[in-house]
């Protein structure tokens, strides 16, 4: 039997921007964020960028607002399928007032899947919001 890496959903870090950098531009090849962009993430919303660690490495983060609005999250793709990007989702959950929200690509069936085997529904599509792909806005309540 493996043993389960000890996992911490913490804040971010500026040390962290490397590693989350790195998650990005796996997860995003086409559209990750700037190093500029992530910074701003983490001066606007320091206590809603949190990062989590599988033992001592970081394995994923999630940047949301108090709103309940996911502006990113990704997890490792070689660390996909084993519960972090759920603890995350948890976690931010607890957080939120009413709920979460994401805008997420109508072409990116496995994120689609993921986020509705946590409970989403989509409930809006905006046309060409990724220039040649549309958004789908997928909610999760927290009374449902």
């Amino acid at each position: 039997m493996a043993e389960r890496a000890l996992t911490k959903i913490r804040r971010f870090k500026t040390e962290d921007i490397n590693k989350i950098l790195e998650i990005e531009e796996q997860a995003f090849p086409k559209t990750a964020y700037s190093r500029e962009t992530i910074l701003s993430y983490a001066k606007s919303l320091p206590d809603n960028f949190i990062v989590m660690e599988a033992d001592t490495e970081i394995v994923g983060y999630m940047i949301f607002d108090i709103g309940g609005h996911i502006h990113s999250t990704a997890v490792k793709p070689t660390h996909r399928r084993r519960g972090f990007g759920k603890m995350l989702f948890v976690h931010a959950l607890r957080c939120a007032k009413k709920g979460l929200w994401l805008e997420v690509r109508s072409k990116n069936t496995e994120a689609i899947k993921f986020y509705k085997r946590l409970g989403m529904r989509i409930v809006r599509k905006i046309p060409n919001y990724y220039g040649s792909d549309d958004a789908l806005i997928m909610v999760l309540s927290q009374r449902e």
